[in-house]
């Protein structure tokens, strides 16, 4: 294979490499879900540099162009992976995709009262918050949540930013006034 189909392959690559150490870490090794998808992502970044410094190689490229070729592949395979996170997260976490799920496992219909015992709204945020408490990512003192690993929710405003910038909007609602949404505890 010569070095500009190597390039240009270089991404989908790192894309393969992503999915298989995702799944990989995921299933064998028991890997927490975004743990894995972490690692996936690494590993992807990694395959990706690989191939494209072997391909600068394999051209007697410049060092200056190794730089350039080696960041327009890089923005490329985070973009996809960035694609396959949103990919698992939409099967894993959206609720819409889960009723709808359901629909399915029910032979295409159910009622509305069982959908709303499934989906309560208070049932809903005991579950995300116990998740963010077993995560080490808030802390419950004196009644009050508290944000412990601001890593999460550092990427969730990125994600908002960049929604503002290329949508037009956050897709978020606004909080209400007078409210504690949208504060943490002691800040």
């Amino acid at each position: 294979m010569n070095a500009q189909w190597m390039m240009a392959l270089a991404p989908l690559a790192g894309l393969a490499a992503n999915c298989a150490v995702q799944l990989t870490s995921f299933r064998l090794l028991r890997v927490k879900l975004l743990k894995s998808i972490v690692i996936g992502f690494g590993a992807g970044l990694a395959v990706d540099a690989a191939l494209v410094c072997w391909a600068c190689a394999l051209a007697s490229a410049r060092p200056s162009d190794w730089v350039g070729q080696i960041a327009v592949t890089l923005l490329t395979v985070a973009a996809l992976g960035y694609g396959y996170f949103h990919f698992i997260n939409l099967g894993e976490t959206a609720r819409r995709v889960r009723i709808l799920r359901e629909f399915v496992e029910a032979g295409g219909t159910l009622d509305e009262a069982g959908l709303l015992r499934r989906y309560n709204g208070a049932q809903i945020v005991q579950i995300r918050l116990q998740r963010l408490l077993s995560s080490g990512q808030v802390s419950l003192r004196e009644g009050r949540y508290a944000l412990c690993d601001p890593t999460v929710a550092r990427m969730a405003s990125i994600i908002r930013l960049l929604k503002q910038l290329l949508l037009g909007r956050s897709g978020e609602p606004p909080a209400v006034p007078g409210s504690d949404v949208g504060k943490f505890a002691g800040k």
